[in-house]
């Protein structure tokens, strides 16, 4: 009877074990599947977020090419800038300054009339507007060269535009200037001859006497 009642318990025992064990395994399995549905979960959100992070970078990058394209086509200079008359006009000025500048300051140095600080007086007026002419025409090649400046085809006829009226004060500023030196000049050369003619004159009178 012992014996039957021991082989009992075991049984139950046993059995208990088993239905203990088999209850972890299933807990066990439930818990190893809810985990791989969470790292599936996991892996595709992952996915996607990196996903989402790599169309951001694309828009980032998409957006800064069209800015550099943008920028880059600033720097362009449309051919028809490059042939807008005034670019043309402005070239002719300064050669016209500079023609006027050199025959004029010639013809004051040959012609005897002015002598020392006068003459270093006309030079440097002739140096300033030369200089500021050239500092004109660099700005001119800048805005008409392509990689230079990002600025738009209305900005850059506007600032040639600009250019071409402070050329042409230049321009009217030498023909001032030469206008009256030259008016000085004849006064001067009048002055000489009345001069010759006075001592001429007198001399005939004494050779007379």
């Amino acid at each position: 009877m012992k014996k039957l009642l021991l082989l009992v318990f075991f049984t139950v025992l046993l059995m208990s074990n088993m239905n203990a064990q088999a209850k972890q395994r299933k807990v066990l399995l439930q818990q190893i599947a809810a985990l791989k549905v969470y790292i599936d979960a996991a892996q595709k959100g992952y996915s996607i977020a990196k996903k989402g992070l790599n169309t951001i970078g694309d828009l980032k990058r998409g957006d800064l090419k069209l800015h550099t394209d943008y920028f880059n086509s600033l720097k362009k200079v449309n051919p028809k800038i490059k042939n807008y008359t005034r670019v043309a006009e402005i070239i002719g000025l300064q050669l016209k300054i500079m023609k006027s500048y050199r025959r004029t300051y010639t013809d004051f140095k040959e012609g005897d009339l002015f002598h020392g600080s006068e003459l270093d007086y006309i030079n440097r007026v002739f140096s300033r507007l030369i200089g500021n002419c050239n500092d004109t025409l660099d700005e001119l090649i800048i805005v008409t060269t392509d990689g230079q400046l990002e600025m738009k085809d209305d900005e850059r006829i506007e600032r040639i535009d600009s250019l071409y009226y402070s050329m042409m004060d230049n321009y009217s500023f030498i023909q001032s200037f030469n206008k009256q030196a030259k008016l000085l000049h004849l006064s001067r050369v009048k002055e000489r001859k009345e001069v010759q003619m006075t001592n001429k004159h007198y001399g005939i009178l004494k050779d007379g006497l």
